[in-house]
């Protein structure tokens, strides 16, 4: 039996090297390069690996609490360097479009998010604390799940989350480039 309080390196590390290796797969489609990348291709190894560790428990052990460490640190670190990265340009940018481009972030955020509220409460009827959940999976967003999950003292909105986020998450990556190659965008 596997202690519960340890944690399976070996596996853990397979999986991160299946994805980062899944990643690198380079589909070409017309002018544009499709790819997964590091985080896509990690994110379709963990579900494999994950998946596996659940039909056979007696090998991958992660306790929850490492689980939680290294997603708080992993979105620290993506935070971190995403905005050192969008420094340098943030500033010029912002003083040629002060009021366009906060309000364009805005809208970006909020219409899916009413949309995502106003289709699944309406049409799709479903239940309030899972849909915010799969808002939050739409958006992408691990602090707002975090917020909700705390706020309701419930992980019930994580129902909602864990396919949206799977599947923004699958999509992102993908349509990107995609995007990019249709619309001729060149730097």
């Amino acid at each position: 039996m596997v202690r519960q309080d340890s944690a399976d390196y070996i596996y853990i590390s397979l999986g991160i090297c299946a994805g980062v290796l899944l990643g690198m797969i380079n589909v070409r489609a017309g002018s544009a390069n499709l790819t997964l990348g590091a985080g896509g291709g990690c994110l379709i190894s963990g579900l494999v690996f994950g998946w596996l560790r659940a039909q056979r428990p007696t090998f991958g052990a992660y306790p929850p609490v490492a689980a939680q460490t290294a997603k708080d640190l992993g979105l620290s670190v993506f935070i971190a360097v995403t905005g050192m990265a969008a420094g340098p340009d943030a500033g010029p940018l912002l003083r040629q479009y002060p009021v366009l481009l906060p309000a364009a972030g805005i809208v970006m955020v909020v219409i899916p998010a009413f949309l995502g509220l106003l289709v699944g409460r309406r049409f799709l009827k479903i239940e309030k604390p899972i849909l915010i959940g799969a808002i939050a999976g739409q958006q992408c967003s691990t602090p707002a799940i975090t917020a909700v999950t705390n706020v309701a003292q419930s992980s019930v909105p994580m129902l909602g989350y864990t396919i949206t986020y799977t599947l923004s998450n699958f999509l992102l990556p993908l349509t990107g480039p995609l995007l990019v190659g249709v619309l001729g965008l060149r730097t």
